[in-house]
């Protein structure tokens, strides 16, 4: 019998991929909007905190890849993935629970959250241009 579905394996790393992406975007969103002085609810605060906590923990063992920090980028989907991206999101993750639990914050703080978003969002940058020269190569 011929198999035509993708291996399960395959499917879950994908999976996994995609959920840190996911939380890692929103939590910059939800980092945005406290930034911009939009009101955050007690349980808008306790999703901030879940959704640090979750990217805290995938930083720090990217699905058993991350152990060993390495300074060369693996790509995947033109976005290099090094270890100053994961301390980017951990350090976002930090300083997000940090405000969200109450802590205060001042215009040193905002500055630095301000521009450790800015740099994330920069990493996180689709080029199209990159991909295009890909798909010339192959």
């Amino acid at each position: 019998m011929i198999r035509l579905l993708t291996d399960r394996a395959d499917i879950k790393r994908d999976a996994d991929y995609n959920t840190f992406f996911t939380n890692l975007k929103l939590l910059i969103i939800m980092s945005k909007s406290f930034l911009n002085g939009y009101p955050l609810e007690e349980q808008r605060l306790k999703e901030i905190i879940r959704t640090a906590e979750d990217v805290a923990n995938d930083c720090v063992d990217w699905k058993g890849q991350r152990t060993n920090f390495r300074s060369v980028a693996d790509s995947k989907r033109s976005i290099q993935l090094d270890h100053t991206f994961f301390e980017r999101a951990r350090l976002l993750a930090t300083m997000s629970k940090s405000f969200a639990q109450g802590n205060p914050v001042g215009d040193h703080r905002r500055m630095a959250l301000n521009k450790n978003i800015e740099d994330l969002c920069s990493m996180l940058q689709y080029v199209p241009a990159q991909e295009l020269k890909d798909m010339k190569t192959a």
